[in-house]
């Protein structure tokens, strides 16, 4: 289960590091989907393509049951109640996302296709339509933007660095690809959460779009091209941090 979890954290370097080329091909005019679905869709096209995809869902299934582990187990052995709610509560978070994309690589891998934006807007639709669903929304976007600044957190006061063991030879480059890579993951979450708040307001679902909509949004904006580019390139930089984790994670 250790090995698996660890491959699990290759593939989310994948993802990532795919999300970020799809980014610059749409900052230099071409088309793509730059999230989840746009990375493993584009994985299925290549030689040897549902080897990857079952080997993705393998991994990333295993990742979210180890982290279930941890939310039972290592919780468990902390001493305050305080902290032990959190630990288990952030180690169920990132169960439910590996597990996400553990279901995403499977629907790709089974012939199936999905689209991440369409899927966001829809929930966003879904959940307006609710009691008090404009409320939700705005939790929700409010909820994101938490995490994402919990990222940039994460990078500038390098805490990150907490889950390795890195040997000294290694330990400068991990460290500056984290900080890169969990700022602009950070920066990406924080609009992808503005987006859903500005949906609530507009009572417009399509504003909703997910990762994808969130990098385009970034690109329109003034010295757009420069933003998305540098953020892209974040996000490669998280995705290299990830394929570290892999290696150098405490398990």
């Amino acid at each position: 289960m250790r090995t698996l979890a660890r491959a699990g954290f290759v593939f989310i370097g994948l993802v990532h590091i795919l999300i970020g080329v799809i980014a610059l091909q749409i900052n230099r005019g071409q088309g793509g989907e730059a999230d989840q679905s746009g990375a493993i869709g584009s994985l299925a096209s290549k030689p040897g393509g549902p080897f990857l995809l079952w080997a993705g869902f393998a991994g990333c299934a295993a990742l979210a049951l180890w982290m279930l582990s941890e939310a039972v187990f290592e919780a468990r052995s902390e001493a305050d109640s305080k902290k032990k709610l959190q630990e288990a509560g952030a180690a169920v978070g990132k169960a439910v996302v590996y597990g996400f994309l553990a279901f995403t690589f499977a629907v790709f891998a089974s012939g199936g296709s999905k689209n991440s934006s369409q899927s966001a807007s829809d929930f966003t639709a879904k959940l307006m339509a609710a009691p008090a669903g404009g409320v939700l929304l705005i939790a929700v976007g409010l909820a994101i933007i938490v995490s994402g600044a919990f990222y940039v957190y994460r990078g500038v006061t390098r805490k990150f660095m907490d889950d390795l063991q890195v040997p000294g030879n290694a330990r400068t480059a991990v460290k500056w690809i984290g900080i890169i890579g969990y700022a602009a993951k950070g920066v990406v979450l924080a609009v992808v959460g503005i987006l859903i708040i500005v949906a609530a307001a507009t009572a417009d679902p399509s504003k909703s779009s997910g990762l994808d909509g969130g990098l385009k949004t970034l690109g329109s904006q003034p010295y757009g091209v420069f933003l998305l580019a540098a953020t892209a390139a974040g996000l490669i930089c998280y995705g290299i941090y990830s394929m570290a984790r892999a290696r150098y994670g405490r398990f």
